[in-house]
């Protein structure tokens, strides 16, 4: 869908636009090859539609467009940690400012490139000196690479994902495969389990699947198409849909809303910090998700 309601500022270039909602700045991208959104609140990805097909990435109808909130739907990135292994949740990376940092465009794609930096703010959740990119590189597949540098002094580990929401038709006809047989269940106080066969979206489910295959296929019959996610740079692939009863206790997520989303996120998954992935002085580590419509 089109993000609606949006003020027009600035052209960047023939196709990319400036634009702004509540104040928050979004880069609007409107060219022959897709359409797509993206907020330089959280580095946030909100939209993505190859030309002449329907939207891959699905975005909340009410989504809370603020500062202080997390944009529900898109792909946050969740960093420097994942989920509640500290505060606030998911980290503050998809709460902080991102700067845009360069933008080109070619027949082939559009490359947008924004940045985030240690600051006075983010020392005070997290005392680390980093650099982290995010590039977004758009065409018929979405390729988003999330780069982070470690350039303190010292080592210091972190956990994160991106955390990607992909439009669906109907969550009870679509299945998953290639997340693998190993899995970690939130909804069971994090028991190791095993699955077998195709993973049906019949009701809630928050896994952690730590041996994935190389590519992860959306089966989405409704849309008659397979979404392809190939992941890098990760240990594991996050699959969530929280299903009616979480999906009510939610402002700014329909009732409804998850029966047309499912998320399947690059993720470097830890329990806590401690045992997350270690980055050294002048040591970078790229967290990536390509996203693709497999043809039929």
């Amino acid at each position: 869908m089109l993000i609606n309601d949006l003020n027009f500022e600035e052209s960047l270039s023939p196709s990319i636009s400036r634009h702004s909602i509540n104040n928050l700045s979004i880069l609007k991208i409107q060219s022959s090859l897709c359409e797509a959104a993206i907020s330089l609140h959280g580095g946030h990805l909100l939209q993505f539609k190859p030309a002449g097909e329907k939207d891959i990435i699905w975005l909340s109808d009410k989504a809370i467009y603020s500062p202080e909130k997390a944009i529900r739907g898109g792909i946050p990135v969740c960093w420097p940690w994942f989920g509640t292994i500290g505060s606030p949740s998911h980290g503050f990376a998809r709460i902080s400012p991102w700067q845009l940092m360069n933008w080109q465009e070619n027949e082939e794609a559009i490359v947008i490139k924004l940045g985030l930096s240690a600051s006075e703010q983010t020392k005070a959740i997290w005392p680390h000196e980093f650099s982290a990119t995010l590039t977004f590189r758009l065409s018929a597949s979405l390729k988003t690479t999330l780069a982070v540098t470690n350039t303190g002094a010292t080592p210091w580990r972190w956990s994160g994902a991106l955390h990607s929401y992909f439009q669906i038709a109907e969550a009870t006809e679509t299945s998953i495969t290639g997340a693998g047989k190993d899995y970690i269940d939130s909804l069971q106080s994090g028991n190791k389990c095993e699955s077998t066969g195709d993973l049906l979206i019949n009701q809630s489910i928050d896994r952690v699947y730590t041996a994935p295959d190389d590519s992860i296929v959306i089966h989405d019959k409704g849309n008659q198409r397979r979404l392809s996610i190939r992941n890098t740079g990760s240990n594991a692939a996050v699959i969530w849909n929280p299903w009616d009863e979480i999906s009510k206790g939610m402002a700014d997520m329909n009732d409804d809303g998850y029966k047309t989303m499912v998320c399947v996120e690059s993720t470097n998954f830890a329990d806590n910090l401690e045992s997350g992935t270690l980055l050294s002085p002048e040591e970078t580590h790229q967290l990536t998700t390509e996203i693709s419509i497999l043809p039929q």
